[in-house]
C-alpha cells in the first residue's frame, strides 16, 4: 500500500495510507519530505529496487521487520 504511493510520489498519499491502515513505518515524514526534495529536483517516478524482511536472513518469520529500498528519477 505504502509503497504504491512512493512509486507515484504521492506524499499525501503515503501519509493517508500509513496513518489509515496502522502501517508502522519508521521514518514516514523523512520519507515524505524526502519525495517532495526529490520531485523538486525533476523526479517523476520512484522505483523499488529491493524489498526484503528480517525473516529472510533469521529464518524466523514470526515476527518480522521489513525493508524497501527505492530510488526516485
Amino acid at each position: 500500500l505504502a509503497i504504491e504511493c512512493m512509486e507515484k510520489l504521492d506524499t499525501a498519499c503515503l501519509y493517508e495510507r500509513v496513518f489509515r491502515y496502522n502501517i508502522s513505518m519508521c521514518g514516514v515524514i523523512p520519507a515524505v519530505v524526502g519525495i517532495e526534495v526529490a520531485k523538486e529536483l525533476g523526479a517523476t517516478k520512484g522505483i523499488l529496487v529491493d524489498y526484503t524482511n528480517s525473516g529472510d536472513v533469521t529464518g524466523d518469520y514470526s515476527s518480522v521487520v521489513a525493508y524497501a529500498g527505492m530510488i526516485f528519477v
